[in-house]
């Protein structure tokens, strides 16, 4: 089975003597099994895990420094957070990093764009937009462009949501400038409803299909 090297980073300013440790399912949620986390900084906490499940759910506890037992062990509130968007991290060949924040949930939204003309040199830019009424979208948010393989780049934007935020769905809407050949095109999508789910939203699938294109000049 193949082995997964994985950067867990979660922001969250503990107590002194305090530290944070993640719990996982595979290990049944045992807490004599958590891994303590290392401090970067006062809030910032790191861990690179091997972990050879496709799937898994985790959590993070706040413990004791020196023995998770000792005192008062504190759960974050919460859905259990998965490791759906895994499959779509493991795409890259840089290291797999899962960024969190406590309480909050991530919800990705991606696009692959797969070079259809394998004689060109490179693929076609696109700059995508992501409009919404979440708290993470004060203003628009830009996609992060990164270079899978020759062939397929992925575009991907991480917002990270406040547990009120997910009970009820979120109005979004894309705005996509495409380039094809020489000329531009304008993609303006409808506002969708979306539930939050623990899985990364294709915006080709949930979101475009509701959408109106403009050729530029």
């Amino acid at each position: 089975m193949k082995v997964s090297q994985i950067f867990f980073k979660i922001t969250k300013q503990v107590h002194y003597g305090q530290a944070i440790y993640i719990v996982f399912d595979f290990q049944n949620w045992d807490l004599t099994k958590a891994i303590r986390m290392e401090c970067l900084k006062n809030d910032q906490w790191t861990k690179v895990i091997d972990i050879s499940c496709s799937f898994f759910e985790y959590k993070y506890v706040i413990g004791q420094y020196n023995n998770i037992f000792e005192q008062e062990i504190i759960w974050e509130q919460g859905q259990n957070r998965t490791s759906e968007n895994l499959k779509i991290l493991e795409m890259n060949q840089s290291k797999i990093q899962f960024e969190d924040v406590w309480e909050k949930r991530n919800l990705m939204f991606f696009l692959l764009d797969k070079k259809l003309n394998k004689k060109s040199k490179k693929n076609h830019e696109h700059d995508i937009l992501l409009f919404g009424q979440a708290k993470a979208l004060n203003s628009p948010g830009r996609f992060t462009k990164c270079q899978l393989n020759q062939n397929t780049q992925l575009y991907f934007i991480i917002l990270q949501l406040e547990l009120d935020e997910i009970i009820n769905p979120k109005e979004v809407q894309i705005y996509m400038k495409v380039q094809l050949k020489k000329r531009y095109i304008e993609i303006i999508s409808k506002s969708i409803k979306l539930n939050f789910r623990n899985q990364p939203v294709n915006i080709c699938e949930d979101i475009l299909i509701h959408s109106q294109c403009y050729f530029l000049k």
